[in-house]
């Protein structure tokens, strides 16, 4: 005998299959589409068995593969990144986002012939994207190859004068090719287009004490911590800039910001020259007993 449900055992088979999280009856697109309300809502790792699901019922779901490679970057596993986006190449070879989003995870392997390699590609298929060119330049730029990068950099300040990223970047590629004048500037630039970059104020504030405007650096290093108050490398630099200036008592509380922080370099600094009242009392006392002797 034939056994039939009714319309009520169904909905109490969907009310059951909700409660445990079941996904019933979904397409692949149906899947991708979970997969990105999550990673819109920043739960990545839920997002992943979505996509996961989509390529099972579509294996050549290309799209599929791009998101689940840009998870898996957001969730720092590079190397599975590579193999969806290779994937998805192999399906659509003019895949941009793919090609770029690849060339990032090249970058963050220190592969930099490869990122090069990659964003080159996407300049081949979008010339007017500047962001590839800035792109392509910082990765020269950690290549050590640094006119080849400045020609990128200038090309895509030239294509986006508000390209704040792409003066940073320019800045630190002057520096390695020990061009400090046209260094600060572009710091400068950069700081004038983006102001709440925190980063930003303390580098400026590494070159000007490296160039001798102790003020300048002084002013910048302040400027950062103020923009970001859990900056501890503007702590520490600005804290070893004090003790150039001769203020050591002012050096040891950002020291001890710093380190407070988790910089261990703050921590050399602080036994360096911070000691505790007892302690530069005795210190004082073995001088002078010194001095007699």
């Amino acid at each position: 005998m034939i056994r039939t449900f009714g319309f009520s055992h169904f909905l109490l088979v969907m009310a059951l299959a909700a409660t445990c999280n079941v996904v019933v009856g979904q397409t692949s697109k149906d899947n991708f589409i979970q997969g990105l309300l999550r990673t819109n809502k920043g739960q990545d790792a839920e997002a992943m068995s979505f996509f996961n699901k989509a390529l099972e019922l579509k294996p050549d779901y290309f799209e599929a593969y791009v998101m689940r490679g840009s998870t898996y970057m957001r969730l720092g596993d590079y190397m599975n990144a590579i193999i969806d986006f290779d994937k998805a190449l192999e399906i659509d070879p003019s895949l941009i986002k793919a090609y770029n989003y690849r060339g990032f995870c090249y970058l963050e392997k220190m592969d930099y012939r490869r990122a090069v390699e990659d964003f080159s590609k996407v300049i081949e298929l979008k010339p007017d994207y500047a962001n590839a060119y800035e792109s392509r330049a910082y990765a020269n730029s950690l290549n050590k190859k640094h006119k080849a990068a400045l020609t990128d950099f200038d090309q895509a300040i030239s294509m986006n004068s508000g390209f704040h990223e792409a003066y940073h970047h320019r800045a630190w590629n002057y520096i390695a090719m020990g061009d400090t004048t046209s260094a600060i500037p572009d710091f400068n630039k950069a700081i004038e287009l983006n102001e709440n970059m925190a980063i930003y104020h303390h580098d400026l504030g590494l070159i000007l004490w490296r160039t001798g405007d102790f003020k300048g650096a002084l002013k910048a290093f302040s400027k950062a911590v103020k923009l970001d108050e859990k900056l501890a490398i503007a702590f520490l630099h600005r804290g070893e800039l004090k003790v150039d200036m001769g203020k050591l008592k002012p050096s040891c509380k950002d020291f001890e910001t710093a380190f407070q922080l988790g910089n261990q370099e703050a921590k050399e600094m602080l036994d360096l020259y911070c000691f505790s009242e007892d302690e530069t009392k005795e210190a004082e006392e073995v001088e002078q007993k010194k001095e007699k002797d």
